[in-house]
């Protein structure tokens, strides 16, 4: 029997390691999403580090529902 495993890649642009770590558990948890519609989960996610702890996410995913979802995990403040 074969498991097919879906991996979401993340990419981070920051200036150290500090905003990868800080968001490493809400990732993980998005991780995990499945949309119910589509049977997919979140492919990818790609971050922009601001100032103060705030950043812009963009995510690549089968639906805006599944989108909606990782976003409110994640946010936009860490």
């Amino acid at each position: 029997m074969s498991v097919l495993m879906d991996v979401m890649r993340i990419v981070v642009h920051d200036r150290g390691p500090e905003l990868r770590n800080r968001l490493r558990p809400r990732l993980e948890q998005a991780a995990l999403l499945r949309c119910v519609e589509h049977s997919q989960s979140v492919t990818a996610v790609t971050i922009h580090a601001r100032e103060n702890g705030w950043f812009d996410s963009t995510w690549t995913t089968c639906c805006a529902d599944l989108e909606r979802q990782a976003v409110a995990i994640v946010k936009d403040r860490c």
